[in-house]
Formats: C-alpha cells, structure tokens, sequence
C-alpha cells in the first residue's frame, strides 16, 4: 500500500511556535487576552419598561416573572440622583392628578386636605416596593437580592420631594417658578374661609388623623426597605451617606409637623417616620 496523502511538511524555525485555536473562536496567532473587547456604548442595553405601568399592575402579575428583574435594573433608578428625578417626577403626576379630581368636584377643600390627597396619591408606590420587598426567588424561599437599594431610595425621596411640594405651597413659592410666587388656588380655602366655616376644625383633624395612619404605613415599608438595603451593600461604606439622609429627614420631618399638624406639633414631627429614622440611626453608630 502506499503512504496515506498528507498537505505539505512544515518546517518549524527555532522562534516559530504552533497556537491552537480554542473550539469556539477562530484560528489565531493571537493571545485570547488580546482580543478586541466592546466598548459600552457596543453593548446593546435592554431598554427601561414603563415604571407606572410595572407598580400599578405588572408588579402585581404572578405570570409576569420579568416585572422584579425590571424594576431593580431599570437604568432611571442607578444612580441617587436619577432617583430623585423620578420620585419628582411622580409627585408632579399625583398633584396633576389630584388637581383634575378638584377641579371636576367644584368644591373648595382644605390646605391640610389637600396634603393628605397628595400623600394618598403615593400609595400604590408603597404597595409596590412592599411586593418587590416580599418577592422570593422563583422556586424557593429565598427573598429576591438587590431589590432593598432602589426601594429605600424611592420611598426616601418621595418623602423628601413630597416635604418640598408642602413647603412651596405653604410659602406661595417654588424654585421651578422663579418668576415669582405661584398664585393662590381658587380651590383651596383661604385662613379667612377656614375660619368661617363650622366644619373646618373637624375636617381639619380628620384629615390630620388620616395622614398620619398613612405615614405609620409608610414607616412601616420604608424601614423593611432600609433593613434589605443594609443586608445587601458595604454597610461601614454607606453609614455617611445614611447619616446625612437621616438628619435631612428628621429637619424635613420637623417642618412638616410644623406647617401641617402631621405628627403633633408638639413632639414636632419626631414621631414621624420614627422606625425609620431609628434604623438610620443605628445604621450610622454601627458604621462608626
């Protein structure tokens, strides 16, 4: 028989050397470290999904296993301050929102009422970061990781944003009106109103004593948020950042009390978020 075909022989010099290429790239005489890698604009991101859409109802679809991975990755809720656009951002939808509804009753209402309807107009916000909180790995028992970060922050500056709207309403200004004061709302009684009507004072504490069951519920989630948020990052890393959000929460909480009767004007709005603020509080002494 004769010698099998074989390609041409291949003298080897004395620097030459053989690279094998791996079973899922191409024939390279390249180092795989060398490799060209894609730059992050290269990288296609999955686009945000609509953050109303996923509170009010996704986030509540058991068939919808994408809704919690949507809601902790979403590129509008990375950073503290693109939080803090968003959580404007749905203030200003409540207030339109609530504005309508006034405008549609035709019936003049209390300044302190007012405040509650914006603070009702929350609430869905609430339910959702509650659901996200108690959501457990598909499968097991196992709650879902990276979720305590941006429900803490969203739940933090709305709180905050909504204590700005009530000081800008409360003072006639705002800095989104430079020009000058933002003019009275014909639906909202006047101080003189207020005391000419007999029902004023009941409304009044009525709408008070609702408020603050809202802000009790709300403490409620926010601390169960700021506890996942301190299991999951760098707890000594944060402790500042935490400490600092604390005293402008427990400053924001006292002007509060102070406008609206939120929390007692006596203990000046230091029972207000209380859990929360403790939680903060010790998260800070901890970091020391």
């Amino acid at each position: 028989m004769g010698k099998p075909a074989h390609g041409p022989e291949v003298t080897l010099s004395p620097q030459s050397s053989l690279v094998f290429p791996s079973s899922d790239t191409e024939a390279s005489v390249t180092s795989p470290r060398k490799r060209a890698r894609p730059g992050r604009s290269e990288i296609a991101e999955k686009p945000d999904c609509d953050l109303d859409e996923l509170m009010r109802r996704r986030i509540y679809d058991s068939k919808d296993s994408t809704a919690i991975d949507d809601f902790k990755n979403m590129k509008r809720l990375r950073r503290d301050q693109d939080v803090l656009r968003v959580a404007q951002e749905i203030i200003d939808q409540v207030k339109l929102v609530v504005q309508a509804e006034l405008q549609r009753a035709a019936r003049k209402i209390l300044e302190v009422e007012l405040y509650l309807r914006w603070l009702q107009g929350l609430d869905y916000v609430c339910k959702a970061v509650m659901v996200v909180l108690d959501a457990k790995v598909p499968g097991t028992r196992r709650s879902m990781t990276g979720v305590g970060r941006v429900s803490f922050f969203l739940l933090y500056h709305l709180m905050e944003t909504f204590i700005d709207e009530v000081n800008s309403h409360q003072n006639g200004w705002s800095f989104r009106h430079p020009a000058g004061p933002i003019e009275p709302d014909p639906l909202i009684m006047t101080l003189a109103e207020e005391c000419n009507d007999s029902d004023s004072d009941v409304r009044s504490e009525d709408a008070v004593r609702a408020a603050e069951q809202f802000f009790d519920r709300y403490d409620k989630i926010m601390v169960a948020a700021i506890r996942r948020y301190k299991s999951e990052c760098n707890q000594k890393l944060m402790a500042l950042s935490i400490d600092r959000k604390e005293e402008s929460l427990s400053r924001g909480c006292c002007l509060l009390s102070e406008q609206t009767g939120f929390g007692s004007t006596d203990d000046m709005g230091f029972n207000l978020l209380e859990e929360t603020r403790d939680a903060m509080i010790q998260w800070k002494l901890e970091g020391r």
